[in-house]
Order: C-alpha cells, then sequence, then structure tokens
C-alpha cells in the first residue's frame, strides 16, 4: 500500500513537471533551445578542437617504437608528443569550464523558469535570463559545495572497491554478478544523498541561501519526501544511462567519421532534455515541500519578494 502511494506521488510529480512546459510553451521553449544550441555549439567546438591533436598524437606515437632512443629524430618526437598532448589536456580544461559554467548558468534559468510558471507568473526570456545571471553566485557556491561532497563519496568508493580487491580477489573489468552486487547499492546511495544536493541547488536559487546553509535548509525541507527524490534521481540515472551508453557507442567512431556526430548532436538534445526536465520536476518537489511544511515560497526578485502562502495539502499531486 505505501509503495502504491509512492508511486503514485512519483507520477504526480512527473506530471505536474510536464505541465509546467505547457502552460508557459514559449518560455520553457526559449530556454530549451537556448540550451541545446549552447551545447551543441560547445560540444562541436570540442570535438573539432581536439580531434586534430588526437590525430596527430596518434600518428606519432606510432613512429616512436621505430625510433632508436639517444636520437635527434627520437628527442624531436618526444617533444612533438608532449606539445600535442599539452595542447590536448589544455583544449579540454578550457571546454570542461565552459560546459560546467554554461550547464549551471541553464540550470538556474530552468529553475526561475518552472518556479515563475508554477506560481502563475509570466517573465520574458530577456528578463529571466537577466535574473539568471544576478543569482548566479548562489548557486555557484552550493554547486562548489556538492562537488566536494560528490568527489569526497567518489574518493570513499574508490578506496572501498580496492580494499575490496586486495582483501577478496575480486574484479571489475567486466560485468559480473559481484559487480553489480556491490556498484549497483553504490549508485543507489549515491541517488540517495543527491535528493539533498539536487534540492539545494534549487533553494539556492529560489532563496537567499546558499553553500552549507542551503544544503541545510534543502535537508530540512526534504524530511517527509526524501523517497520521493530518491525515486527520481533513479528514474533519471536510469534515462542518462541509456543516453550516455548511446553516446559510448557512437563516441568510438566520432575519430574516424565526422558522420557519427550526427547522432551525437541528438544525444546531446536528448541528454539536455533529461536535465532539463528533472530540474524542473525538483523544483516541484520543492513546492511540495513548502507546502508540506506550511512555509512560503520566496521568489528573490531584482527589487522585491514574490510570496505565495501554501497550506498543507492531502494528496495535491494525485492524478
Amino acid at each position: 500500500m505505501m509503495g502504491s502511494f509512492m508511486l503514485l506521488e512519483l507520477v504526480g510529480t512527473l506530471r505536474e513537471s510536464q505541465k509546467l512546459f505547457f502552460r508557459n510553451v514559449k518560455l520553457m521553449s526559449c530556454i530549451f533551445l537556448l540550451i541545446i544550441s549552447l551545447s551543441s555549439i560547445l560540444f562541436l567546438s570540442c570535438m573539432l578542437s581536439i580531434k586534430p591533436p588526437i590525430t596527430d598524437f596518434a600518428l606519432k606515437a606510432r613512429l616512436l617504437p621505430a625510433t632508436s632512443p639517444g636520437t635527434p629524430e627520437f628527442a624531436n618526437l618526444l617533444s612533438t608528443l608532449k606539445g600535442e598532448l599539452r595542447l590536448f589536456v589544455g583544449l579540454e580544461w578550457i571546454f570542461v569550464i565552459a560546459f560546467c559554467f554554461s550547464s549551471l548558468f541553464f540550470a538556474t534559468a530552468s529553475i526561475l523558469a518552472s518556479a515563475v510558471t508554477y506560481c502563475g507568473k509570466d517573465m520574458s526570456i530577456k528578463e529571466l535570463l537577466s535574473r539568471a545571471v544576478k543569482s548566479l553566485k548562489r548557486p555557484f557556491l552550493t554547486w562548489f559545495y556538492i562537488t566536494l561532497l560528490r568527489l569526497g563519496y567518489y574518493l570513499f568508493l574508490i578506496a572501498f572497491l580496492v580494499s575490496l580487491v586486495l582483501i577478496l580477489d575480486l574484479t571489475f573489468t567486466e560485468p559480473s554478478l559481484s559487480s553489480i552486487i556491490i556498484l549497483l547499492p553504490a549508485i543507489v546511495f549515491e541517488a540517495y544523498l543527491a535528493v539533498v544536493w539536487n534540492l539545494a541547488l534549487v533553494v539556492s536559487v529560489l532563496e537567499e541561501k546558499c553553500g552549507i546553509e542551503a544544503l541545510g535548509k534543502a535537508g530540512q525541507l526534504i524530511k517527509g519526501l526524501r523517497m520521493r527524490g530518491l525515486f527520481l534521481n533513479l528514474l533519471f540515472v536510469a534515462l542518462s544511462y541509456l543516453v550516455s551508453h548511446g553516446v559510448h557507442k557512437f563516441g568510438k567512431t566520432v575519430m574516424s567519421s565526422n558522420a557519427a556526430m550526427i547522432p551525437l548532436l541528438l544525444l546531446n538534445s536528448i541528454s539536455c532534455l533529461i536535465i532539463m526536465f528533472n530540474l524542473m520536476a525538483y523544483t516541484v518537489l520543492y513546492h511540495d515541500c513548502k507546502a508540506t511544511h506550511g512555509e512560503e515560497l520566496e521568489m528573490q526578485g531584482d527589487t522585491e519578494n514574490t510570496k505565495v502562502a501554501f497550506t498543507p495539502l492531502i494528496s495535491a499531486d494525485l492524478p
């Protein structure tokens, strides 16, 4: 009975998130088109920029075993390889920073657009982007703390897996029953932790809180609704896995054929849609958390705060 009720709550959140898009098609469509446009431009720029140094590096690396060590040719070849490697690493860092910044900016814009639409308000795309820029500092600080927490979790997981490999002589190089038994709970536990992390990002956008304060507020709000957030995360993890599997499949051929970039761009657009829908769902969950605790929704504006009073509702999101 409890499982059926949680499933109905999850379906209600997903349906409400879907309705947000159609309540303000113009605003949501503009945000989505901007996201996939910038993401596609960055993706194409990244592929076209790193392909030449990778190709040159691979070709010259094949000549290295046939060159006698200690000769001027060997030294020149080795110096060229180091230069190609430095160029590749430098380009990768530039695009990683660009991807992170653009993702955070459009995450902020998506949350703002979802919150505005949920409250029945209207806002121009210019005003929305302007507000996103002005409030970017708070989600950036929260994202920084979330990244540290996620890195800490990954380091703990790596240390745990290395200990298992050394003690029990396990292997994780290929899918096996032992790897599934160990890695699946790790993925589920990360999804459980990410409920607070994702909600904290929404809190930092819609309230004057950031960093540890936003994480603490998210931990308070999510009480009683954490399982719904967990199921949301597991759903989006499964969808993201399908997309990443396709990216891995076509990514193997992108260096040898430019035609592979077309399906990769399509998968990139699907990934952007999944991320945006995830943010919309967490914005709905944020509102539900506020309603459950009988709090007011505070949307930080340029000159004034818009407050909408909530009272606890019974099964308000049920279909």
